[in-house]
């Protein structure tokens, strides 16, 4: 599966099942709007400032899950 950034079009580093996977241990320390709050600040002031299109693409999934 490929993921489509603003420049250039990525492998998409994470997979729907580890994304998934991460989204059940959040769930296991973390009420849903925690979760939420975490993976959008994470995306906002990681994913969105990083020059590493694999971290970015991952960010932006996890933050989805929530959305």
């Amino acid at each position: 599966m490929r993921y489509t950034t603003m420049i250039k079009e990525v492998e998409m580093p994470t997979s729907d099942n580890e994304a998934r996977n991460i989204q059940e241990i959040l769930n296991d320390f973390l009420t849903i709007d925690q979760a939420k709050e975490i993976t959008t600040r994470l995306d906002e002031e990681v994913g969105k400032n990083t020059d590493n299109d694999s971290l970015k693409v991952s960010l932006s999934m996890l933050r989805r899950l929530y959305e």
